[in-house]
């Protein structure tokens, strides 16, 4: 697509750093010298071997079939002293889509940022993100989003808002048996493109359960890329989307693993859903045993080879986290020993005036199913540099505009610092929480009911 209104997003756009560094974009021809950093710096140690998974799956991610990104979406920079621009610092942008509540945002994701030890601390990170940056709020992503090193990403404007799911560890030694020589009610098996419209369904009548804040609709393409992809591949990095079936062959559900496993430990991650109706506590250990089962015939990325868990990540707010953490082997012992608190996702928004008015029609239905229904009046939320002010007539959020002033007690509704806002706007934390840890967020009394009515606290 052409960006004629941001130049920093166009693949031709290049800009010398200095000292023979120049930053640009991707190119197809890009992809080895790219998946040679990539594999040397993603290490846990210094001595580890080279990722060559990780270089597999930068390869797949440049090869133009990838559903969420094409191969113009690294950006680079490149040293142009050495013999063959070797390339030092790079990071990829992703593009997906979250559902706020009925709100459809496209929102981009950096991912794999990786710079070579030697070059550090020159601010190439922060040269990067702009070009990653620029491409996704001119493609019409009103949110960028990231996982990843604690603190770092606070630097380019993140903040931790969003739940990311915890896990539950099951030792292996606490997995029940099958009792005597009876058949395991349910079995694992590949999933294949006729399993995609059940899968669908699945997860989008999981998605839409309770009141989520933020949740993640999958497109086909995903579901597709992976179910063609799964055999045969040699990164960890693609996913694995096993059915969950009865002995009858009854379609149960399904979950996703990675191809490959880490060490001692078979993980489930992204998703895990059985379809309603069935008894979770009967067929979660037989469940169980099937992943470890998989596991045991999965490859190995770094030893040692033995299993010794299983690990599950999961909302908090799962039903299907709810009933593994009760289940219990035959002394009543649980069988999850380890339960991590949930971690979280940085999310950044650049222009939240923007993004209030395409969530408007989430906020106008929390005040229409709330004792504030049919609300006129105005809202000014200082952020101790600008000022929000929201204009509501009838319920109806009619104007959201943004004005360059200090702060002033007397006017302004509310004040938050900048980014700790996006925790109450994304439903991570409620208002009262946010007024306890932060002593410069100020709330007036008269506000309290209407910012509590409009951002309530949700899982996502």
């Amino acid at each position: 697509m052409p960006f004629t209104n941001s130049p920093l997003a166009d693949p031709q756009y290049v800009r010398d750093l200095g000292d023979g560094l120049r930053l640009r974009w991707s190119r197809p021809e890009d992809a080895e010298e790219l998946a040679r950093l990539e594999c040397e710096v993603f290490l846990n140690r210094p001595a580890d071997p080279l990722n060559q998974p990780l270089a597999w799956h930068v390869r797949e991610l440049l090869s133009g079939e990838h559903p969420l990104m094409g191969s113009h979406d690294f950006a680079l920079v490149e040293d142009t002293r050495s013999s063959r621009d070797r390339v030092v610092a790079c990071a990829c942008l992703w593009r997906q889509f979250w559902d706020y509540e009925g709100a459809r945002l496209l929102v981009g994701r950096p991912e794999l940022v990786v710079t070579d030890p030697a070059y550090r601390h020159r601010g190439l990170i922060r040269a990067l993100f702009g070009l990653l940056h620029a491409r996704s709020e001119a493609e019409g992503a009103l949110v960028q989003a990231i996982t990843g090193i604690p603190y770092f990403y606070r630097q380019f404007g993140y903040e931790y808002a969003l739940d990311l799911a915890g896990y539950l560890s099951f030792p292996v030694v606490l997995i029940p048996p099958a009792p005597g020589n009876e058949r395991e009610p349910v079995q694992l098996r590949d999933a294949t493109l006729e399993d995609l419209p059940a899968i669908m369904a699945l997860y989008e009548a999981h998605r839409q359960r309770g009141e989520l804040a933020v949740t993640t609709p999958i497109g086909e393409a995903w579901w597709r890329y992976h179910v063609l992809h799964q055999q045969g591949c040699r990164t960890g990095e693609h996913w694995h989307i096993q059915v969950i079936e009865s002995e009858s062959e009854s379609f149960l559900g399904f979950l996703v693993m990675p191809t490959m496993r880490w060490r001692s430990e078979v993980p489930v991650t992204h998703c895990f859903e059985m379809v309603s109706g069935v008894d979770l506590f009967q067929l979660l250990p037989s469940v169980l045993r099937a992943i470890l089962a998989r596991g045991q015939q999965m490859p190995v990325r770094r030893a040692p080879a033995e299993i010794d868990y299983l690990r599950l990540y999961l909302p908090i707010e799962h039903p299907i986290r709810a009933a593994l953490l009760r289940l219990t082997n035959c002394y009543g012992e649980p069988l999850a020993v380890r339960s991590s608190r949930s971690f979280a996702w940085y999310v950044r928004v650049a222009d939240l005036a923007a993004f209030l008015r395409r969530v408007a029609p989430v906020l106008e239905r929390r005040l229409a199913q709330s004792p504030l229904a049919g609300y006129s009046g105005s809202l000014s939320l200082h952020f101790y540099g600008h000022e929000l002010l929201l204009h509501f007539q009838a319920g109806s959020l009619e104007a959201v505009r943004q004005v360059e002033r200090a702060y002033d007690y007397e006017q302004a509704a509310a004040a938050f610092p900048p980014l700790v806002f996006l925790q109450l706007l994304f439903g991570y934390r409620s208002l009262e929480e946010l007024s306890y840890a932060f002593p410069d967020v100020e709330v007036k009394p008269t506000a309290e009911m209407l910012l509590q009515t409009l951002f309530p606290k949700r899982p996502s």
